[in-house]
């Protein structure tokens, strides 16, 4: 009888070994278990690859190299401010949460009434129940390998508990800064909306320091039933930063959630919405605005899936590169069986104003119910020769008349913001990484 041959194990990356070598430094504790289990199920995923479905426009191989090592604890007074850190215009009075390298700084006073905020440090030991919920079941879908990393190796994270309607808006801050080109974070927020609450939460992104660690971020939100949240992620790091984020909505019957990704920043920006409406009447707005400049990569994947009857999402994106820049919407809707009466729309347009200079759109349906009202649209081009040629006819020259045709284009999507400082900052940073960036001042 001949002897059976297995095939050998293709070794590890070093940055497979670094990551369970990062494993082998946490304090075991009553989620070690889970958190294990999330290790071994990304290990064996592996790092994304072109051949996976939804990494087919990104690229990570130069991540395997890298030996990776944990980004350092630092106190927000150890981080000098920059002008990067007033993206969201003045906060003044407004409550501010910080999280450095995930690490957060949880405020003595002034966090509005009807939330409740911990650490998720603290969480784990007090109800470590409560938090595990959170982290089950594990994901095995390709897109959310990153969240899988990040729940085996977070160090801390906030806990957002919102039991009123408060309609005082919340910053998250988030500062990246590392000491050497190998470090990596693992931000984690959740937040949790109580039935027949409501907030508006707005998590920002920068960078501090000549070192940015690779961020591995991971937000979820949890809306009980009749809940409304509003929430942005705004992405403002530098031209040499690597971020990888994870965002999943979890909704109860008749709750309505606003959600906006606002890619400003960042040399690799990969982001993923994973949305369930999981009970009639729940409600999803999702709007995406990408910005590309010089070389920036900029992925963003949605997937919503309608998981009863009578439930409702959009997604709306828009997109403008410019010099070699590739942006990415792949966006994807699941009607689950016995999901009638879902509706749902998307719409993705793109401009490109370099013709080195590249877009994909890929908008998905997959269909398991009757009944339901489900469309698609994607469009990418250079500006409207039509309307231009109006503007002209209205006395404008021809630099003011494109100025304003692209800035309208994207302004578009932050229209539903409700923060309005939030949005005249957005404004003024998309202004100035657009050409022509004095003349769209005079006219705002």
């Amino acid at each position: 009888m001949s002897a059976v041959v297995h095939a050998p194990t293709p070794p590890q990356s070093a940055a497979l070994r670094s990551f369970t070598s990062q494993w082998r430094t946490r304090a075991a504790d009553s989620l070690s278990p889970l958190r294990e289990q999330a290790l071994q199920r990304f290990l064996s995923l592996g790092l994304p690859t072109l051949s996976d479905e939804t990494w087919r426009y990104t690229n990570l191989r130069s991540l395997a190299a890298q030996s990776f090592v944990d980004a350092p604890l630092k106190l927000s007074g150890d981080v000098e401010p920059v002008m990067s850190l007033s993206l969201l215009g003045d906060t003044g009075g407004v409550a501010t949460l910080t999280l450095v390298n995930g690490h957060p700084v949880l405020p003595a006073t002034g966090v509005p009434n009807g939330i409740e905020i911990h650490s998720l440090r603290d969480l784990a030991q007090v109800d470590p129940m409560r938090l595990q919920r959170y982290l089950e079941p594990l994901p095995d879908a390709d897109q959310q390998r990153w969240a899988l990393l990040n729940t085996a190796l977070f160090l801390d994270g906030l806990f957002i508990k919102i039991s009123a309607l408060v309609t005082q808006p919340l910053y998250i801050l988030h500062i990246a800064s590392g000491d050497d080109a190998n470090a990596i974070a693992y931000p984690r927020v959740i937040i949790e909306a109580a039935p027949g609450s409501g907030a508006t939460l707005v998590e920002q992104h920068v960078a501090q320091g000549e070192h940015t660690p690779l961020i591995n971020s991971s937000t979820q939100i949890s809306l009980g039933r009749g809940a409304q949240v509003e929430h942005y992620r705004v992405y403002a790091t530098g031209a040499g930063a690597t971020h990888l984020d994870s965002l999943r909505i979890r909704q109860d019957r008749d709750s309505r959630c606003k959600q906006f990704t606002v890619a400003l920043g960042g040399g690799l920006v990969r982001t993923n919405l994973e949305a369930h409406l999981d009970a009639p009447g729940a409600s999803l707005e999702s709007h995406s605005l990408l910005v590309g400049h010089e070389d920036r990569h900029v992925d963003c994947v949605n997937i919503v899936t309608h998981g009863a009857p009578d439930t409702q999402s959009s997604q709306t994106a828009r997109a403008i590169a410019g010099d070699t820049s590739r942006l990415i919407f792949n966006s994807k809707v699941i009607v689950d069986a016995g999901a009638a009466r879902s509706q749902s729309q998307q719409s993705c347009r793109g401009l490109l104003l370099s013709p080195a200079a590249e877009i994909d759109t890929r908008p998905q349906l997959e269909i398991h119910a009757d009944e339901v009202k489900c469309a698609h649209g994607a469009t990418t081009g250079r500006l409207d020769p039509d309307m231009l040629f109006y503007m002209l006819s209205r006395g404008l020259d021809r630099e003011t008349a494109q100025s304003l045709l692209v800035f309208a284009f994207l302004a578009d999507v932050l229209t539903g913001m409700s923060v309005e400082s939030a949005r005249a900052a957005i404004e003024n940073a998309l202004i100035s990484q657009l050409p022509d960036s004095q003349t769209l001042r005079k006219f705002r």
